[in-house]
């Protein structure tokens, strides 16, 4: 018998412990097994010896989907050994990085919490409580690994504070869009950056099955209006930051479905006046920033004439042309500026790369100044 090394044994297998998937290996894709190998694996989780029974469960695990059906008829089975195993490769595929077989072998693992009392249903139960929280950690582990940045809770963005982490997604990503699949398990995720031209129609149906998502940033992203449509899963989403992507007026059909989106920032991109007209027509209590892309990169309050500037972004246009400071803005290529407000309007009118006069006044002194404006990173 077996049962008096069951505990030694099991315990080297912990529900976090399975390796995660390095990104300097992808899996290939192996031979699929065949029924009469599977079935011989099954009995040989409670072989005579040790090193049988591990090299069993390894095989089921690596066997994929084909095997949750035959190891889920084995929790039948009221030999601890068999049913303590079972459980770990069901929760191993419940882990997998392929979605069929995850949902699977979850779905296997729910129906086994449902048999009448038994070992194999507390088992079930337990581990289907602990998954979820397995499955998020596994994920950061392995999607920083292929080079996502993942921070830590209430991410401060550009655009202010989210509740949980924020995932961003740019040029040091490794990636395939396979391994974008991990991002459901990000249930505690509160915000997703995604950054550059590899960035497509496609991993926005990964991002659609972040169903607690709040907020959404894509930047200079080969994404279309088709792409857009992906977006509607996401009840949760509350902000939808879409810079620099090539998007006309087809796109406000999709954006328009976005209802439950209380906050747009439209930065570059192609929309008409004509399109944002309408677009917050049809959504007339979502607040729609939308701007030709251009960035100063001051922060200012307003003063008795203009504004006074009391940051300067490290880097922007505004450091580059050399505004500082404590300096008071109160004229934008040759439009006066009343206040903060009418600054941001006026360049929001721009795109980068403009070059506009800005006039200032520094200790008593009237300057110009000439920015080439940037972009909001």
């Amino acid at each position: 018998m077996n049962c008096g090394c069951l505990l030694v044994v099991m315990g080297v297998l912990p529900l976090a412990a399975a390796p995660a998937m390095s990104a300097a290996e992808p899996a290939s894709a192996p031979v699929a097994p065949s029924a009469a190998q599977i079935q011989h694996w099954i009995g040989q989780l409670n072989a005579e010896r040790f090193v049988d029974r591990e090299v069993a469960t390894a095989s089921l695990v690596s066997a994929g989907g084909s095997a949750v059906g035959p190891v889920l008829a084995a929790l039948a089975e009221s030999n601890l050994e068999v049913v303590t195993r079972a459980i770990y490769i069901l929760q191993e595929l419940a882990l997998n990085g392929d979605a069929g077989v995850s949902d699977a072998a979850h779905a296997a693992l729910e129906q086994a919490a449902e048999l009448p009392l038994t070992p194999a249903s507390r088992r079930a139960r337990a581990t289907l409580a602990r998954l979820d929280l397995v499955r998020q950690e596994r994920a950061i582990q392995e999607l920083r690994q292929l080079g996502a940045d993942i921070g830590d809770r209430q991410a401060d963005l550009t655009f202010g504070l989210v509740e949980g982490y924020a995932v961003q997604l740019g040029a040091g990503w490794q990636g395939t869009l396979q391994d974008l699949s991990r991002l459901r398990w990000l249930r505690d995720a509160g915000a997703v950056v995604l950054d550059g031209p590899q960035v497509t129609d496609e991993w926005l149906s990964y991002v659609a099955a972040m169903h607690g998502l709040t907020m959404l940033t894509v930047k200079r992203a080969s994404v279309s209006h088709e792409g857009l449509q992906h977006l509607t899963t996401l009840k949760e989403l509350s902000v939808l930051n879409l810079m620099y992507v090539p998007l006309g007026d087809r796109a406000i059909e999709t954006l328009r479905r976005l209802q439950g989106v209380g906050k747009f920032r439209i930065y570059g991109g192609r929309l008409t006046d004509a399109g944002v007209a309408k677009l917050r027509e049809d959504l007339p209590n979502s607040d729609i920033d939308f701007r030709r892309g251009a960035f100063l990169g001051v922060g200012c309050q307003d003063a008795a004439e203009g504004c006074t500037i009391y940051t300067v972004r490290p880097s922007s246009a505004a450091e580059k042309a050399g505004l500082l400071m404590h300096d008071v803005i109160i004229e934008y290529e040759g439009r006066q500026v009343a206040d903060y407000k009418t600054l941001t309007a006026l360049i929001a009118a721009n795109v980068a790369g403009d070059t506009v006069i800005v006039k200032i006044v520094r200790d008593g002194r009237t300057l110009s100044k000439r920015v080439t404006l940037g972009e909001w990173e």
